[in-house]
């Protein structure tokens, strides 16, 4: 059996603040440990997809300065996923996923297109990059597809028509979140609202750029060990 993962990876920004040094020195280190959890997951042989958070839409709304320097991020990001072995090796497809695309950067989208360009053709495992994401807007467009208007007129609209319009098609069985927030406070800050309806939920109490190999090994012990009931 295989699963579907996902990252919510919180707290770069309050990580530097912390430090006394500029949000995008947070989202910098915060790319390095995105790069330790993709590398951790494509080492799992059980974990089929991953999923991870980068920029809702909402993000949009930070100062422009900051902004740019995430694009930068993520460009560089990319190219590196572009050129890494085991990506090629496991053959896993980067599937750069956005609801909103209008305030990327010019390279950004090039480089978005690239990388799915060159990994169009692999089977063995999928990364989601949620790049200008919103659970909230994917859903919209998908009741609002041309083919689901009709369907919902004619016929009514079924679950199974919505899924298939989804940008994300299958169900995330577990789901990580960092962040020092209490976890009765905590939100899905709009992730995969569908498809983590049935999620397992594991909290690490740390600023993302402080996450470790064994903070990821100690959350995928508790998912194996923990029955998913799914509402039964």
């Amino acid at each position: 059996m295989t699963y579907h993962i996902g990252l919510i990876p919180d707290g770069n920004r309050r990580w530097a603040k912390e430090r006394g040094l500029e949000p995008w020195e947070g989202h910098l280190k915060g790319a390095e440990k995105g790069e330790l959890f993709i590398e951790w997951c494509v080492d799992h042989k059980e974990i089929s997809e991953i999923t991870v958070y980068g920029l809702s839409e909402e993000n949009f709304k930070r100062p422009t300065k900051e902004l740019g320097k995430l694009y930068e991020i993520y460009e560089e990001e990319l190219t590196k996923l572009i050129n890494n072995e085991k990506v090629h090796n496991n053959r896993v497809k980067i599937n750069i996923i956005s609801t909103k695309v209008r305030p990327l950067s010019k390279n950004l989208i090039r480089i978005i297109h690239r990388i799915r360009t060159v990994t169009k053709d692999y089977e063995n495992k999928r990364l989601n990059m949620l790049i200008g994401y919103t659970g909230q807007s994917e859903i919209l467009r998908a009741v609002s597809s041309p083919l689901n208007r009709v369907k919902n007129l004619l016929f009514s609209l079924s679950e199974k028509d919505l899924e298939k319009s989804l940008l994300v098609k299958t169900p995330c069985d577990f789901i990580i979140r960092t962040g020092t927030e209490e976890r009765e406070r905590e939100a899905r800050s709009g992730f995969l609202l569908w498809q983590s309806a049935y999620s397992e939920y594991y909290h690490i109490n740390k600023f993302f750029p402080d996450i470790t190999e064994e903070d990821f090994n100690e959350a995928w012990n508790y998912f194996k060990t923990t029955r998913r009931r799914k509402g039964l």
